[in-house]
């Protein structure tokens, strides 16, 4: 078995692809680290809020959203603490002679859930297809070290899981944040919704989102499930689902990939690749609220460098 298998090996040709436009996405690598690039030129004009109504009861804010977001963006692309960053953007403005005041590093962490209201994903504008998926995010802390040292149970859960739908174009159009125990499958409506479900044709997914209920609401939304069924499955209610099951067990997993084109799926695995070496696999924010505005701007920044341009490649013969 194992010389069959080194043979195989040696035998199948790995495919090359050429990039055609090298030196486009050359610059925008260079770009994504610019700070003209996440830092607005009309920045004095946009810093300090503008309370319009004053009869409101509390606190008048001080900072606009697109400060607080601002100080975020760069904390997160250059992956420094709250005073850190404090202290970089307080640097930035001495040396550009720019007189803004800068909110404190504790202002930073409370006003960071304003980020849910502020930033909205692109949705589709044109009918095409979403393909979904789900990724572990490590919440910050040293849980599971004291564990190993000291053994016992991990009181506080370490894990997040980030559910987010990709467009054809390699864009974040929806993203929901869970605990680590949620099933895929809850995460699949709201998913929808974010990305304009009007204009959502079909729907890529993996065998965790398979079922009779996720194949029952697509088909109430006109929407083409392409969604592997486990090796296990039978008879399935829904009649989708079950024609997909009796094709494979007659023609086989690979003759259905090849028919449903499920190598388009791939966008979503390069897109989660793409965000935790990017942005990174960890959360640095404790609350909830702070950690879900997280993960919506880590997608935020990730479709930015997207639309700075992508590689575009061809196979070679």
């Amino acid at each position: 078995m194992k010389r069959r298998k080194q043979e195989r090996r040696s035998n199948s040709k790995k495919i090359k692809y050429k990039i055609n436009n090298w030196k486009e996405y050359n610059q925008s690598l260079k770009n994504r680290g610019s700070l003209t690039v996440w830092i607005s030129k009309d920045i004095e004009e946009l810093w300090y809020a503008i309370n319009d109504n004053m009869c409101k009861r509390g606190r008048l804010t001080f900072y606009a959203d697109y400060a607080i977001e601002m100080m975020l963006t760069l904390r997160m692309l250059l992956k420094l603490p709250l005073r850190q960053a404090e202290g970089f953007v307080k640097s930035i403005f001495e040396l550009i002679k720019v007189k803004l005041k800068v909110p404190e590093f504790s202002r930073l962490s409370k006003r960071a859930k304003s980020l849910l209201k502020r930033i909205k994903l692109p949705p589709l504008v044109e009918e095409g297809y979403l393909v979904i998926d789900s990724t572990g995010i490590k919440v910050y802390g040293e849980s599971e070290w004291l564990v190993f040292k000291h053994g016992g149970e991990v009181k506080r859960r370490v894990w997040r899981k980030l559910h987010i739908g990709v467009s054809e174009e390699g864009l974040i159009v929806s993203r929901v944040m869970t605990n680590h125990i949620t099933d895929d499958r809850k995460c699949l409506e709201p998913l929808i919704e974010q990305g304009n479900q009007e204009k959502i044709a079909e729907v890529l997914a993996d065998g965790g989102y398979d079922g009779n209920n996720t194949y029952g609401f697509l088909e109430t939304q006109n929407i083409k499930p392409t969604i592997p069924p486990p090796k296990h499955a039978k008879n399935a209610t829904e009649k989708h689902r079950s024609d997909t099951i009796n094709y494979i067990r007659e023609k086989g997993y690979h003759a259905w990939c090849n028919k449903n084109k499920y190598g388009r799926r791939e966008i979503v695995e390069n897109t989660i690749c793409r965000y935790k070496s990017i942005i990174g696999a960890k959360l640095r924010s404790r609350k909830w609220d702070n950690q879900d505005a997280e993960t919506l701007l880590g997608c935020h920044m990730l479709n930015k460098m997207t639309n700075l341009g992508m590689p575009q490649s061809v196979k070679l013969s």
